[in-house]
């Protein structure tokens, strides 16, 4: 389900800011896990890359050394794009994080006083402005 037939079946402003709450946290979870990634990655290169140095070390035929160190070259690509990745992860959670404030800020002070009046709300368009 995308962001935008989510947020559709949000028809009032309560539901809004369920949802809105519940996609910051997804923003946040999916990037704590790419963070997680990326240091895994991270990890796993160097030990790639001191497998090769140890195989050589020990005269390793240069062809199996070789493949370990492609393999920690490649895992450290990987690494600078996940980091890429956290990066902009972490500018959506910032996004979502500013949404959310804004719907509240802006719209949370209307909703307090429509949940506490006790004159029921007109229609929509009755308030419309010219």
């Amino acid at each position: 389900m995308s962001v935008t037939e989510s947020l559709k079946d949000a028809a009032t402003y309560a539901a809004l800011r369920t949802k809105l709450a519940w996609l910051t946290r997804q923003v946040h979870v999916h990037g704590e896990t790419v963070t997680t990634l990326a240091s895994t990655i991270d990890d796993t290169a160097e030990q790639m890359q001191d497998a090769s140095e140890t195989m050589k070390a020990l005269a390793v035929d240069s062809a199996t050394t070789a493949e370990f160190a492609d393999a920690a070259v490649v895992m450290t690509t990987a690494k600078e794009a996940a980091g890429e990745y956290t990066a902009a992860a972490d500018s959506a959670a910032a996004a979502a994080d500013d949404a959310k404030t804004t719907v509240e800020s802006d719209h949370g002070g209307i909703a307090d006083a429509v949940d506490t009046s006790s004159v029921e709300m007109a229609e929509a368009a009755f308030y419309t402005q010219p």
